[in-house]
């Protein structure tokens, strides 16, 4: 039997969030990832009783143009949710790092 391994970047949604303009931002910050850097916005929705639930978008600049991703999760989950974000690098990195080891 074979077990499929989900990537670090499948709890992520790619775009805009869905409901973004129902929310507050509630911090905005500079922050630097594998992908490259990114603005990071902690946004709460005002009219919810999901209180305990963290949304976060990431508007990043990489090598191969700019990307937004979202996420929607847990207080408790979102260090975890945030270390995998950490983990996922660019496909053309991957290659280079592949290509690098086998010409040493």
């Amino acid at each position: 039997m074979t077990e499929s391994i989900a990537s670090p970047g499948s709890r992520w949604r790619y775009g805009i969030h869905p409901n973004v303009t129902e929310m507050r931002i509630r911090s905005l910050g500079r922050v630097y990832l594998q992908l490259g850097e990114a603005l990071r916005l902690e946004m709460t929705n005002v009219d919810s009783d999901r209180g305990d639930v963290v949304e976060l978008q990431y508007y990043i600049a990489t090598e191969l143009g700019p990307w937004a991703l979202w996420l929607s999760c847990p207080r408790e989950d979102l260090a975890d949710a945030e270390a995998s974000l950490r983990e996922i690098t660019l496909p053309l990195a991957e290659d280079a790092k592949k290509e690098s080891r086998r010409g040493a």
